[in-house]
């Protein structure tokens, strides 16, 4: 098996259906297998998946709780059989041969672990953020140049040719299985976002490149895969919890002290939205005992 595709769907059946057609629409030359995981969706939902997957080859997983994008993708992982994974949002659909471009090339050199390609939004507009800098101590406290400007002088390359860069979108991550196995996969304990820089940092420290691949495209409809999320709450305890995981005590505290500042401000202006971030910020710690998934 060349690549196993894993899905997560959570009450959006006809996202997941989409995106499955446009992968076996396109996707040819090599072989592949589709892993769905559903996420505890209601009984509805999961019945539309189970009726439109009925003429297609997918192998579904039903979790009993709703695991996140690490848990669901963790879950769906070991039931894969591809010497590659690409993890795919179910509200992605697939523009061409995807795929076969990243396995072609990520054979060509063993230091890459991770692969990501540009998105557009469903306005057909180029999405900035498919690949992006590391968010530490000098992105808090400085205005930073956006991506293109940073890796484009970084590099001191137009950005047309594959390039390395700290993390990709974890919209559409496509994985050397060997390397995603020596990271340590998925954290289970992040819920939801800052994943890809979680996983971009350890990828980095087990010797592994994650790499941008600008000669693709897929189309990304943002954030219907999850409704009815806390954002900036789990932002906050996701960006948290990788800080403290992956760095030094003091690394984390100047961190949090930033943010203190940062959101204390916003809290006084705009309170019901930044109030919440900014208690957990100001509990310290990681926040992990606040994310939906000690609630589901």
């Amino acid at each position: 098996m060349d690549v196993s595709i894993i899905i997560i769907n959570y009450n959006s059946s006809s996202y997941t259906l989409k995106c499955i057609e446009t992968i076996i629409k396109y996707t040819k030359s090599l072989t592949y297998e589709i892993i769905v995981v559903d996420n505890n969706s209601k009984t509805s939902e999961l019945q539309d998946l189970k009726n439109g997957i009925e003429n297609y080859t997918v192998k579904l997983i039903e979790s009993k709780i709703n695991l996140g994008f690490g848990g669901g993708n963790s879950l769906g992982y070991q039931f894969s059989k591809g010497k590659y994974l690409a993890f795919v949002n179910n509200d992605v659909e697939f523009l061409e041969n995807s795929l076969l471009k990243l396995l072609n090339y990520i054979k060509t050199d063993s230091k890459i672990g991770c692969l990501g390609l540009p998105q557009i939004n469903s306005n057909h507009k180029p999405f900035i953020y498919s690949y992006r800098q590391f968010q530490g101590i000098s992105y808090q406290l400085f205005k930073q140049p956006k991506p293109y400007s940073y890796y484009s002088k970084l590099h001191q390359s137009d950005l047309k040719t594959p390039f390395e860069v700290d993390l990709v979108s974890g919209a559409f991550m496509f994985f050397k299985t060997e390397a995603y196995k020596a990271c340590g996969g998925f954290d289970t304990n992040i819920f939801l976002y800052y994943e890809e820089m979680d996983i971009g940092e350890r990828l980095r420290k087990s010797g592994y490149q994650t790499v941008f691949y600008p000669d693709g495209i897929f189309l990304h409809h943002l954030g219907k895969s999850s409704v009815n999320v806390k954002m900036k709450v789990e932002f906050t305890i996701a960006y948290l919890y990788v800080i403290q995981k992956n760095y030094s005590y003091w690394y984390y505290k100047t961190i949090q002290t930033i943010l203190f500042f940062k959101y204390g401000m916003k809290a006084l202006a705009k309170p019901k939205k930044y109030g919440q971030p900014f208690a957990i910020v100001a509990k310290g710690g990681n926040g992990l005992a606040y994310s939906l998934r000690v609630k589901n």
